[in-house]
């Protein structure tokens, strides 16, 4: 017969037993939900009678590999880390984890005043199209990170300020992070029925000797594009370190129609090794409603909000291949710049005669550069028209070792510190805008102190509308529900051009007090001459957090303009601007990068470019300084 304390010791092993069992169970099915990703699409809202569906999250699946990692970084690029205070910034971080912003659709911010309309009403109608999205990055170790770097571009920021962005990871190669390196750490919501949070927390700091990698955030907008799984995958498979980077994704699709862009073919039970699964925790994706997508600006706006503190960040189209070790490669060009304030950028060529997609290698040792830009004119208001880039020259570099400074920013391939897009994001309001974003990121960035470079060689190509055997292929634009956002285009191109100062004229000594105010209404220069005279007009935009998505002071937008040939008065600029790009451009311009690499000093340049055709080569003799 047992004693009491016998029976006790049983029931208590049993209800030990029970607990685990039960707890496995209860993980197990939560590992089951996140790792099946195929089976929940991303939760969309019902379509509503106005169309506007609010995004919401859901989490990567648990793998193998850390969820943060909290360590300070050992590498130490531009020399200037040991005189600041490190601070540990994770990787990779999740905006999954976090709580989202409630924003308003900005078609609704920018749509055409109805001066019948009360404002009441217009409340009203807001309160329908609010839609939720990650917040900005803001680290924990700085209050604001924007007025820290350079107090929203009122002046340059400093080598010390830069250091303190970006996050770095270890060598996986040498140093490979395992489920006994880390602590899984579950967060429930209040009802304790779904996972909030997950992390995997690092024991232990690894060996000193270990190499850090720099990590590298990827910022994707796709819009019902068939190729963005493959694109995701390419990132992944082609680099020489995949666990330095994390990509974010804008994935704009009709739920009833298209692909998911991240989702596995398979299970990650069936098969982790799928890249969707096994480097799920470095993955974040936005999901939209294709109806709610107004244009590449707004999409973009919400990748740079997915930032998460890595050190570099690249842009890229949602239909792209890389080369093999690209994320090494494209490293390597961006520190040949010597310029922390560098930013590799060009319209990259087709894969077709380019790329070798057996072997991952480049076919050709040409590179395309940014150089031609022309005014696209507005038939209807001739103060709205802009500067767009055009076909650009594809040639064998004339300048070696280095990348090749260019005047013009592309938004299909940008490569930078962590910090441009903290300091340089894209507008939230601009709907409707396809052409034209380009040169108003450029203008700011280069207000902001910042240098574009085309790489001396490629790493990553582009479909333009062929599939895999190479026939054309239609493709689906956000301007097929153009008609459900009619007149919301001029307003935003009102904005565009009105936040960079070419807004009709650029302010000049005759006009710079006419400069636009914080209400949105802007004397501008007329280029209709009359008797000699410009007329001056007013033309009223919406001006919403214009200081925040406007022009840096370091530089003057019109020191870009006299500088380039480009007359913003009579909408004209001078000709082959490529010739003095190729090679001459670089040779006299970077001769004036500071010694602390923090930029282009172009006070100190007081070239204007001419046409070479009518004038002569006159940069020549600024060759021999």
């Amino acid at each position: 017969m047992k004693t009491n304390f016998e029976k006790t010791l049983i029931l208590s092993l049993g209800l030990i037993c029970l607990w685990f069992f039960g707890t496995t169970l209860h993980f197990s099915t939560v590992i089951s939900d996140v790792e099946h990703l195929g089976k929940d699409k991303l939760g969309l809202l019902s379509n509503q009678s106005h169309g506007i569906v609010s995004s919401t999250k859901y989490l990567h699946s648990i793998s193998n590999k850390i969820k943060q990692i909290r360590f300070s970084p050992i590498n130490d690029p531009l020399g200037i880390q040991k005189r600041v205070e490190m601070h540990r910034i994770p990787f990779p971080q999740s905006i999954q984890n976090e709580d989202w912003e409630t924003i308003i659709h900005p078609s609704v911010i920018m749509r055409p005043k109805d001066h019948e309309e009360k404002e009441d009403e217009r409340k009203e109608e807001e309160e329908k199209y609010k839609m939720q999205v990650p917040y900005f990055w803001s680290p924990s170790h700085i209050d604001n990170v924007r007025e820290f770097l350079g107090e929203n571009g009122k002046r340059l920021m400093t080598p010390e300020e830069a250091a303190q962005i970006g996050s770095y990871t270890p060598n996986l190669k040498k140093y490979d992070v395992q489920y006994g390196d880390a602590d899984l750490e579950l967060t429930y919501d209040d009802k304790m029925e779904n996972i909030k949070k997950v992390n995997y927390i690092v024991d232990e700091l690894p060996p000193k000797e270990v190499e850090m990698l720099e990590t590298i955030f990827v910022a994707i907008a796709s819009y019902r594009d068939y190729r963005c799984p493959h694109t995701v995958e390419q990132i992944f498979k082609q680099a020489k370190y995949p666990e330095r980077i994390r990509v974010g994704i804008v994935d704009q699709l009709d739920p009833n129609e298209d692909k998911h862009c991240a989702f596995p073919e398979k299970s990650c039970f069936d098969d982790p090794e799928q890249i969707f699964c096994k480097y799920a925790h470095q993955i974040n994706v936005f999901e939209m409603d294709a109806q709610l997508a107004v244009g590449p600006v707004f999409a973009r706006h919400i990748g740079n909000r997915m930032y998460r503190g890595e050190y570099f960040t690249m842009q890229c189209d949602a239909h792209m291949e890389f080369v093999n070790n690209w994320d090494e490669d494209v490293i390597e060009q961006w520190r040949s710049a010597e310029n922390e304030m560098a930013v590799l950028t060009t319209y990259v060529s087709e894969v077709e005669d380019h790329y070798n997609k057996q072997t991952g290698e480049r076919k050709r040792n040409t590179r395309p550069y940014m150089c031609e830009s022309d005014f696209e004119p507005d038939y209807y208001d001739e103060s709205l028209s802009f500067l767009m880039h055009g076909q650009q020259p594809e040639e064998k570099p004339s300048v070696v070792g280095e990348p090749l400074l260019i005047p013009f920013w592309a938004a299909g391939f940008s490569f930078a510190r962590g910090h441009f897009v903290v300091q340089v994001p894209y507008d939230q309001y601009q709907p409707m805008i396809f052409q034209g974003e380009e040169i108003n990121i450029g203008i700011r960035a280069w207000t902001y102190g910042y240098d574009f470079y085309a790489p001396e060689k490629s790493v990553l190509y582009h479909y333009y509308h062929t599939d895999p055997h190479n026939k054309k292929r239609t493709v689906k634009r956000f301007w097929e529900h153009e008609n459900s956002y009619k007149g919301i285009g001029t307003v935003s191109k009102k904005r565009l051009l009105a936040l960079i100062d070419m807004l009709g004229a650029p302010p000049t000594e005759v006009n710079e007090e006419n400069k636009g105010d914080k209400e949105g209404s802007e004397n501008v220069v007329n280029a209709n001459e009359e008797d000699g005279e410009y007329e001056v007009v007013d033309v009223e935009w919406v001006s919403i957090e214009a200081d925040k998505y406007g022009s840096g002071q370091v530089r003057p937008v019109k020191k870009f303009l006299d500088t380039y040939g480009i007359d913003l008065v009579e909408k004209k600029k001078q000709n082959n601007l490529c010739v003095f790009v190729d090679e001459a451009m670089t040779r006299i311009f970077t001769k004036e990068i500071r010694k602390d690499q923090m930029g282009i000093d172009y006070s100190k340049i007081d070239f204007k470019f001419q046409d070479p055709e009518k004038f002569g080569n006159t940069w020549e003799k600024l060759l021999d300084k």
